[in-house]
């Protein structure tokens, strides 16, 4: 089945934002800056749940690409919620796999971290099992419970 929404279920909270550059895709995570919402940029860093959405009544779909200084929209989901994330390719995530921000906008495996990176901050863990590590793979949603 195609994924044609980032929320799944649970509790959240919508908010609109201006992208501060091109290439948000709905399912990545955010970050929250001065001149408005970038990609989330700190591999394995803290950072709020924040998650751009698809918006079917602006003509925004989980395929459409927001452009710079677009009207983002986002969700907040609460602790528990499940949204479909959009994870880094080359990924193997299993059902209960730890998630962090791969410095991308996207999320990666834990344990994928870069040499030296020690203070990892979990986002979310794996709700379903996806397998990114083919030859022909891309980033691509999978669903995920927010922690």
């Amino acid at each position: 089945m195609a994924v044609r929404r980032v929320h799944s279920k649970g509790d959240y909270r919508t908010e609109e934002y201006i992208a501060a550059e091109a290439g948000i895709y709905p399912g990545m995570l955010l970050k929250i800056g001065a001149s408005g919402v970038t990609a989330h940029d700190d591999e394995g860093g803290r950072g709020a749940a924040i998650f751009a959405v698809e918006s079917a009544l602006n003509g925004v779909n989980v395929d459409t690409v927001y452009t710079l200084a677009a009207r983002v929209f986002a969700i907040l989901p609460t602790k528990g919620a499940e949204v479909y994330a959009m994870i880094e390719d080359g990924q193997n995530v299993a059902i209960g796999s730890e998630l962090i921000s791969a410095g991308n906008g996207k999320l990666k495996l834990r344990t994928d971290v870069e040499s030296g990176e020690s203070d990892e901050e979990t986002i979310a863990i794996g709700a379903e099992a996806k397998d990114l590590t083919g030859s022909n793979t891309d980033d691509s949603l999978a669903r995920v419970i927010i922690i």
